[in-house]
């Protein structure tokens, strides 16, 4: 063979060879994509798939579902309207047409002479009416800082001040599970208020990048930053300062007070719904959870009784009959009975681990029947004044 031939083969060889390794690197490459595409894709639905569980805890929908059109309207006497009202499973009185899309409004009593009118925006991803138009990244902003994409100010009734302090992680997997809802049009009423709606200050805005998992911190995230216990549990005391966890008191407006029915008011600051389906009204005092901590009258209740309560809604006092007695339409038992097996442990950690402090002992729940006047007054501390009855409809 001579040398021409042998360096013809060897050139082929190399050429082949190239081209092999050529090959191989375009196959591995080609794997390599669809393996970092195929991560993305895991990852992007376990953020959705962690958002739906937090907006389910943190019972958005609550909030962001108006009523079914059959129970806006119903004659007093409308046996079918009063026994889906009275129904303690009040998540039945939601359209299920209209998950997330907004329309329950909020009447703001000022003063006498002051009102306002919120309703809760359509967060599905409709661009006309939603947030279809919004990215996941101004969807997280506006939940933790309260600031819409075009940079106004959101009015934040509670309980939706404590998203502030939620992590960013959570606040980013909240805003994935909106933008994956099926898109609903749904025009809202622009709000109208007296008064003008300020930011939140920048030292409520927790800078927490990653949420707790477990234990105890994970109990004292989730009360304070989702699901929001603290909020609905506690009084208002002087110099604006909150008695945490000891419950409604009377005189207390602020916090720890529901009104129950259709159109009772709330005041700017204040903890509660005003929209509730109730058959008639009533005042509505938030039990003391400091009495299950240490010290307390209810410490020896076991940790499954109140894994019960908060995910069943079924209480564990009893009866004159001996029957657990059940918890009021305003426990958000409904949603809270998809929370894990382990964050539900960990909120009850939280309540066994709070020095027993003094509260209201009266009755929970105050009823007026059909006396929308008195409720009012009882709540207030003044007979409703013909704006307050104007802005009621009554």
């Amino acid at each position: 063979m001579t040398i021409s031939n042998l360096e013809h083969r060897s050139k082929s060889s190399r050429t082949r060879l190239g081209a092999l390794v050529l090959g191989l690197g375009l196959l591995s490459g080609g794997t390599l994509a669809a393996t970092n595409a195929n991560a993305e894709q895991a990852a992007a639905s376990q953020r959705i798939s962690r958002g739906a569980y937090l907006s389910r805890i943190g019972a958005c929908e609550a909030c962001h579902t108006p009523p079914k059109p059959s129970t806006l309207g119903g004659a007093a006497g409308d046996l079918a309207n009063q026994q889906l009202r009275a129904n303690p499973d009040w998540t039945r009185y939601l359209d299920p047409n209209k998950k997330f899309a907004g329309g329950v409004p909020f009447i703001i009593r000022v003063t006498s002479e002051l009102h306002g009118t919120v309703v809760s925006r359509n967060i599905t991803p409709d661009v006309a009416t939603g947030i279809g138009s919004w990215s996941v990244a101004e969807i997280a902003t506006a939940i933790k800082t309260g600031v819409r994409k075009d940079g106004t100010n959101l009015f934040l009734i509670p309980p939706h001040t404590l998203y502030s302090k939620m992590a960013d992680e959570d606040a980013v997997a909240l805003a994935s599970y909106l933008k994956s809802l099926p898109p609903v049009n749904n025009a809202i009423t622009p709000r109208s208020l007296p008064f003008p709606v300020g930011p939140l200050p920048p030292s409520e805005i927790s800078p927490l990048k990653v949420a707790p998992e477990r234990g105890l911190a994970r109990g004292e995230y989730l009360t304070s930053a989702v699901v929001g216990c603290v909020e609905c549990h506690s009084s208002h005391v002087s110099g604006g300062k909150l008695s945490e966890w000891t419950g409604g008191m009377p005189g207390s407006p602020l916090v720890g007070q529901f009104r129950l029915g259709p159109d009772l008011p709330l005041l700017q600051t204040e903890r509660g719904l005003a929209a509730w389906p109730y058959p008639g009204y009533a005042i509505l005092f938030a039990p003391n959870l400091s009495e299950l901590g240490r010290g307390g009258p209810e410490s020896g209740v076991p940790y499954s009784s109140i894994e019960s309560a908060i995910r069943d809604g079924i209480g564990w006092s009893l009866d004159d009959n001996g029957r657990p007695r059940l918890l009021a339409h305003t426990m958000l038992w409904q949603f809270y009975g998809d929370m894990s097996n382990r964050d539900t442990h960990a909120v009850v950690d939280v309540l066994k681990r709070l020095t027993y402090r003094k509260g209201y002992t009266g009755p929970n729940l105050v009823y007026f029947g059909t006396d929308w006047a008195k409720a009012f007054e009882f709540s207030f501390g003044e007979a409703p004044s013909a704006a307050d009855r104007a802005a009621f409809g009554k």
